[in-house]
């Protein structure tokens, strides 16, 4: 859309919200085009709501105008996609203003927030207020939005690390500008709106997470209660074909109870990116560092004390729960070929190694062990809901331009973010399978194969393959984008499907289950026929009611 024809829009709109609402110029729309995808869009300009009313009168307004709009909670949504919009020329709707923390009830554990609302925000007013309570949190950092993370139905690191089944009450702004509450919500004065899911009649919580047809202005989110006691668990194995009945132990525990948290299992080459950066003055990155320098990869993982696969859990419960909770896993994981060690660690334990960690800085030749402290200290952070800006360190594994710190945002840095994460069911021969499929594409395109396998349920495991490059070179970005592909095209053939996605894994599902997606999209086009929300992100549809 050319800018004179945006100039009604805008006039209007700034009438109804404030000028200072929105923006046009080219440097909100030069940061707005920024993306850590192989491909990005530019957009027409952003507005910046601060209530529910202006997010209202913004529906309604383009409605009119004809203006498609990507709303964002913050933006922060690294490898699956971020602020940029799928389709050129839409306008932004930026909600990171609408944060407040509206209530948080102690005594129910739960929190009702507002989208812009931040992991480190929520995590901060606990802490200020003295809470015993805890959020579930993701590697995502700090400043990445909690509804945002739940409206991807994204994962987390505790019991409650299905953040989807631990939220209720979703306040939506409708297409055409209406309302609506999800569950109890709609009923006035209801007294289990924040504590019961599902209401009464159909539910609808799910119709709004990973689709475009309203836009989320408040949420509930359950915590969970400061346990009397924690220990966190480290598993390390020094052969990759571990991985497998390694996994099927955990599914044993799970199934079992022994063991309630979301777990995560890391390969050598994920590790290495949470911990250094690709090494340029070495290699020229044409080809994965493990393929062309074998000596030089081994090499640095020796210097950081890296397994092949490394893997953290967490346990919650009486004193006497954890420590034989601890005796049972470790009991169950002995026998796993390639197991180099186990290690549980609760507070005492964990108190000791900081104070350790301390005495050691100073000293000549412990920079080993202090790396493993460190990341024995960021494990236990992120399994007691605490979030950390060093969770974002693998992502800037080949950007060339060195971040300033470890909180530099990757679209800073030019750092490349292209992820697939299908769901499997938690077998030794799916991993096997999915794990063999992901390193020979990663390897055919030159890139270093990282992978986290994540028991999310007792029965089913997420695969998150994270292809990692560097977005300022077109060549890495082509491959990058062929890797994906062939990659995507060969889970999908063999029945491993994405459970979240950017638009480019997208739209290669959409042809996969066709009869699915067009029941789908007659839902879209029934609430939205103007096809005025985020066109082309989730649900795929004729966006030619919209001038993009």
């Amino acid at each position: 859309m050319e800018d004179r024809a945006m100039t009604p829009f805008v006039e209007e709109l700034g009438r109804e919200i404030g000028a200072e609402k929105i923006r046009t110029d080219d440097a909100v729309r030069a940061s707005f085009s920024r993306t850590t995808a192989p491909d990005g869009t530019r957009p027409l300009g952003v507005a910046t709501p601060a209530s529910r009313e202006d997010v209202r009168a913004i529906v309604r307004a383009a409605a009119r105008h004809r203006v498609a709009l990507f709303p964002i909670s913050r933006g922060k949504n690294w490898g699956y996609g971020d602020a940029c919009a799928p389709q050129p020329d839409n306008l932004i709707v930026d909600l990171s203003g609408m944060n407040r923390i509206i209530e948080v009830n102690a005594e129910l554990a739960y929190a009702v927030i507002e989208p812009g609302v931040t992991q480190g925000e929520l995590v901060s007013h606990l802490e200020r207020e003295r809470l015993p309570l805890i959020l579930d949190t993701t590697g995502a950092g700090p400043d990445a939005s909690i509804v945002g993370n739940v409206l991807e139905r994204g994962s987390g690191h505790t019991p409650y690390g299905d953040h989807f089944a631990t939220s209720c009450n979703y306040e939506i702004v409708l297409p055409d500008g209406s309302i609506i509450q999800t569950g109890f919500g709609s009923y006035p004065n209801a007294r289990a709106q924040n504590v019961y899911k599902y209401g009464i009649g159909p539910t609808l919580d799910g119709l709004f997470t990973q689709s475009n047809l309203g836009i989320v202005t408040r949420m509930t989110v359950w915590l969970m209660a400061a346990p009397e006691n924690f220990a966190m668990f480290i598993v390390a194995f020094r052969e990759k074909a571990s991985l497998g009945p390694f996994m099927e132990a955990v599914r044993r525990l799970r199934l079992a109870g022994s063991i309630r948290s979301t777990m995560h299992c890391f390969n050598r080459g994920r590790l290495l990116a949470g911990a250094t950066r690709f090494p340029w003055d070495k290699a020229d990155g044409r080809q994965a560092l493990e393929v062309a320098h074998p000596d030089v990869y081994q090499a640095m993982c020796e210097q950081f004390g890296l397994p092949e696969w490394g893997a953290t859990g967490s346990i919650h419960g009486s004193a006497a729960e954890v420590r034989a909770t601890g005796k049972t896993i470790r009991a169950a994981l002995k026998s796993v070929p390639g197991l180099e060690r186990i290690v549980v660690l609760g507070e005492r334990a964990f108190a000791t190694s900081q104070t350790l960690a301390r005495w050691l800085r100073p000293v000549a030749g412990s920079s080993l062990l202090l790396k493993r402290l460190d990341s024995i200290r960021l494990g236990r952070d992120m399994l007691q809901g605490r979030p950390s800006w060093e969770t974002l360190k693998g992502s800037h594994w080949r950007a060339r331009t060195a971040p300033a710190s470890s909180q530099t945002d990757p679209n800073e840095t030019g750092s490349g973010l292209a992820w697939i994460a299908p769901i499997l069911p938690l077998t030794a021969s799916a991993m096997s399978e999915v794990s063999e499929l992901a390193e020979t594409a990663f390897h055919r395109y030159g890139f270093e194969y990282q992978a986290t396998f994540t028991a999310f349920s007792e029965r089913a495991a997420i695969a998150v393959l994270s292809i990692s490059f560097d977005n300022a070179s077109g060549d890495e970005r082509d491959r990058a984008r062929n890797c994906q592909g062939e990659l995507l095209d060969g889970l999908l053939a063999r029945g491993y499907v994405p459970y979240r996605g950017p638009v480019s894994v997208m739209r290669p599902i959409w042809k996969v289950a066709p009869e699915y997606w067009r029941g789908v999209g007659s839902i879209k086009a029934c609430m939205d026929p103007g096809g005025v929300i985020a066109p082309g992100r989730y649900i795929p549809e004729a966006t030619a009611g919209v001038q993009t």
